[in-house]
């Protein structure tokens, strides 16, 4: 099954790239995740997959503050997966758990000193500032685990969004679609893989 899940993901998420009459096509492939992890009663995913879903749908407006919100608590929900309902069975030892930490908390940093003083709206700017936290978070969370899917998942993730923050307030990216929607559309579909095969496996 889960073959079939992947194939019609990379489907739809190509159909973002094709010049197609239908501008709601970048919301379909995280809706068809969603569907994917409630058909499996997988319940704390299904819902971290929508509220990701949901913040498609506000990126597609071009509604940013509710975008940044709904993303936000998909965050918090990616992090309560990989840290309480899926804690790591394996982890790194503990320099190199501290070593993660030190580079996410580096790429915190440089966000804060490149992005932030470029956002006008002050509104905006905290609410990129606490996403960045909660985004940044569940990074190293994924991260501890020893689980490639779950590691490369979440780094892509970030530097779909860090390429967003770039394009929106630093500077304009040409073919800005590919570089943040190829990473934020693999980062996605690896933690759905990820997270999902080790919830399966912890259930049976």
């Amino acid at each position: 099954m889960i073959k079939g899940v992947i194939f019609l993901y990379v489907i739809l998420a190509a159909l973002d790239f094709m010049p197609i009459p239908f501008p709601a096509r970048m919301i379909l492939p995280l809706l068809w995740l969603t569907v994917c992890a409630v058909y499996k009663k997988q319940w704390a995913l299904s819902t971290a997959l929508f509220f990701s879903f949901l913040g498609d749908v506000m990126g597609w407006q071009n509604a940013l503050i509710p975008q940044i919100g709904f993303f936000a608590t998909a965050q918090i929900l990616y992090i309560i997966i990989l840290c309480v309902l899926m804690p790591p069975k394996q982890t790194w030892p503990l320099p190199v758990r501290l070593m993660l930490l030190a580079l996410v908390a580096s790429v915190y940093g440089i966000a804060m000193c490149w992005i932030f003083p470029k956002v006008e709206d002050s509104v905006i700017a905290y609410g990129i500032s606490v996403y960045a936290v909660l985004l940044l978070g569940m990074c190293y969370a994924a991260l501890r685990h020893k689980n490639a899917c779950l590691m490369i998942g979440a780094t892509l993730f970030v530097i779909s969004d860090f390429t967003l923050g770039i394009h929106l307030f630093v500077q304009r990216i040409h073919d800005a679609t590919l570089y943040i929607m190829i990473p934020y559309y693999l980062g996605q579909l690896l933690l759905f893989i990820g997270i999902r095969k080790t919830l399966t496996s912890c259930s049976t």
